[in-house]
């Protein structure tokens, strides 16, 4: 059996200039592993990639902080639309729009805290890693994460060291460098999602 059969994956994206490098392959390979994947934005409309990368989300994160407390239905521009349950993982993607949509989003900020409190797993890429830092979520153990100097200066901000490995992990908070460790950030989260209970 796939080892996230019967697992819901949520990828929160910058509503504009994620880094499709970072988002694709994850897909991929969470749906390979049998996961059921969503992917939400602040706005429900096309999110433009860094390159020449275009998706359509599935939901808005405000949608996905329904989600969480249990099967809803929620009534919009485009009708009526189900919400899963529960989000056994949250990846958050990086890309240029990382910073202007995702660190200091209060929703997306509320939905990881709630994920991780509820004994779900949250991980990070590239330059989404400082919306770890905002929700309150990092604290004392160092992070990977994309060595530009917007990041870098939110990581330092917040007295939050860099590590030298490419994935880094810790009480189910994994964080990776960028695009390049996408295969090592990948399985590390496969292997602690499948250790979340089903609901």
């Amino acid at each position: 059996m796939s080892r996230l059969a019967k697992k819901n994956i949520l990828f929160i994206i910058p509503k504009d200039y994620y880094n499709e490098n970072e988002l694709d392959p994850l897909v991929a390979i969470m749906k390979e592993e049998g996961a059921r994947v969503l992917i939400a934005s602040s706005k429900f409309k096309e999110a433009v990639g860094m390159k020449t990368g275009r998706v359509m989300p599935d939901l808005m994160v405000v949608d996905a902080m329904e989600g969480i407390i249990g099967d809803s239905y929620v009534t919009g521009g485009t009708g009526t639309r189900q919400i899963i349950g529960v989000f056994h993982g949250v990846i958050l993607i990086g890309g240029n729009g990382a910073r202007l949509y995702l660190w200091k989003d209060q929703l997306t900020r509320l939905l990881i805290a709630d994920r991780h409190r509820s004994g779900m797993v949250v991980g990070a890429i590239g330059t989404a890693v400082p919306t770890l830092v905002t929700a309150g979520l990092i604290h004392e153990f160092d992070v990977a994460t994309s060595r530009d100097k917007h990041t870098l200066k939110e990581l330092e901000k917040a007295n939050v060291k860099v590590s030298d490995d490419s994935v880094a992990d810790y009480d189910r908070l994994i964080t990776a460098e960028g695009e390049s460790a996408i295969k090592p950030f990948a399985e590390k989260f496969i292997e602690e999602v499948s250790k979340t209970d089903f609901k």
